[in-house]
């Protein structure tokens, strides 16, 4: 069940949006424009179940914002058309409420009056909206977004509404919701990542085989992530198109906000990440920085080298071999070439994104895992500093998405990284975990703790007896004495 929101410039459609949906979803600023794209969020409704808002943009360029506007009518299933009180009806709102009539969905929109506080007291409000009546909507109310005036009557109208629909499809519905439900965990997240303009938005509109998200050659176009779903070869898939990500201290401002959001949803939904490459640039340090800081956060990813189409084939294989050379410190991330745009390569993305998904969400049994590591470093045992040497007491899988290792040693301080890099390809080797990447943390065994104070007990007297004697050298060198050698 789909509810679109619609309106001029600045009428406060995202306001309402986020009131709507119960959490700050949409950019909101008082800068015409901020919203850009179509903002899609699932919810679920008392006495409704799921449905999802969608958020039109406000664009000043209103033939590029017609369009949007008119696929969200076209889409859904409910309308809420936003007029601004202190503006009053002007030609977009002509422009929207005529394309309302042509497509017969008067009977399935409610007429929304926002900031009718401005010019009016609470008291007048429902005098005040009786002069939209003579659109010839049956629904009309006047409401206040930013104030939340007048919000529980809109919810209480969107339930009402619904509810007389469902009345009329209830056995299809239900099939439907149903079905949804037993899909829905598994579904396949993933988002796409990268720079400004490498081309996340054209990878978006593929996958959807429509005009999601806009498509320009001006870097920033894509303000705040886009979520789209699909289904491919009977696999249900959601995927989000990032606002492409320039340096921190480059980012502020409404750009700094959608940073913030998509780093949570990031963290949240833990997705798969297609990071976008520009193939024509090739992979710059700025990229090599990005991939290593969504290797912190430890979320499975593939890298797409992207614009291939517009490379011959030695090209091509010189960009590959170098981005696999950069690649070395994260081997187990799959690179593949594409081109967003005539989709060459996609389809063999999607050949690995249900392995890498279950690779993920891999288990290892304990003793399985602690018998492969035990054969391993004994046949092969890493080397250390004399009396500096880190055993591997015991190591279990503690979790999942990322696959999280805890590995109990005789001395923490001691496993340092080459010790870490050896365990992890150990596993790697035995286990796989294509695409994902492994978290390992040590700890020290309270035996061990002791253990090692005796050993530090024995070195500071070796030390202090060493220091002893080289001052008794000193000493005897200085009266022109020699130790006689043994």
């Amino acid at each position: 069940m789909n509810i679109g929101l619609v309106g001029s410039t600045n009428v406060g459609k995202s306001t309402l949006f986020n009131r709507l949906i119960g959490q700050f979803r949409a950019i909101v600023t008082d800068i015409p424009g901020t919203t850009r794209d179509i903002i899609e969020h699932e919810t679920l409704i008392d006495d409704i179940g799921k449905v999802t808002f969608l958020d039109s943009p406000g664009l000043h360029d209103f033939t590029e914002e017609e369009v949007l506007i008119k696929q969200i009518i076209n889409h859904s299933d409910l309308i809420l058309f936003m007029i601004d009180d202190s503006v009053g009806i002007t030609a977009k709102e002509q422009h929207i409420y005529s394309y309302i009539i042509e497509k017969h969905k008067k009977k399935d929109t409610i007429l929304i009056v926002n900031k009718i506080d401005i010019k009016h007291k609470e008291k007048e409000y429902d005098l005040a909206v009786n002069e939209y009546y003579n659109l010839g909507f049956e629904h009309v109310l006047g409401i206040s977004a930013k104030k939340q005036k007048n919000l529980v009557e809109v919810k209480d109208l969107i339930t009402k509404i619904i509810n007389a629909k469902l009345l009329k499809e209830s056995t299809e519905v239900a099939a439907l919701v149903t079905s949804e439900t037993q899909v829905q965990d598994n579904r396949i997240h993933m988002a796409i990542i990268g720079k400004p303009n490498a081309g996340k938005s054209t990878l978006l509109n593929g996958f959807m085989k429509k005009k999601v998200s806009k498509v320009e050659s001006i870097p920033g176009t894509t303000r705040d992530y886009i979520i789209g779903e699909f289904t491919m070869e009977r696999k249900k898939y959601v995927v989000y198109d990032t606002a492409g990500i320039r340096k921190k201290w480059d980012i502020h401002g409404i750009e700094k906000i959608a940073f913030d959001k998509t780093l949570d949803m990031l963290k949240y939904k833990r997705p798969i990440i297609l990071f976008l490459v520009d193939g024509v640039e090739g992979v710059s340090h700025r990229d090599m920085t990005l991939i290593q800081e969504i290797n912190n956060l430890a979320l499975p990813m593939i890298l797409c080298v992207n614009k291939i189409d517009i490379l011959d084939t030695k090209q091509q294989k010189n960009l590959l071999a170098k981005t696999k050379a950069m690649m070395d410190f994260a081997k187990y991330i799959q690179v593949f070439p594409i081109s967003a745009k005539t989709q060459k390569g996609v389809k063999e993305i999607f050949k690995v994104l249900g392995q890498i998904k279950k690779e993920a969400e891999k288990r290892i049994d304990t003793s399985e895992l602690n018998d492969i590591i035990g054969k391993e470093f004994i046949s092969r045992p890493p080397r250390f500093p004399k009396n500096k040497i880190c055993k591997i007491l015991y190591i279990t899988q503690i979790d999942i998405n990322a696959p999280t290792f805890i590995a109990f040693v005789n001395h923490k301080t001691r496993a340092n990284f080459a010790f870490k890099r050896r365990l992890e390809n150990t596993i790697r080797s035995h286990f796989g975990f294509m695409g994902t990447p492994l978290v390992i943390r040590f700890k020290e065994r309270q035996d061990s703790r002791i253990e090692r104070r005796d050993e530090e007990k024995e070195e500071n007297k070796e030390e202090k007896t060493e220091a002893l004697w080289k001052t008794k050298e000193k000493k005897q060198e200085a009266y022109g004495h020699r130790t006689k050698k043994k």
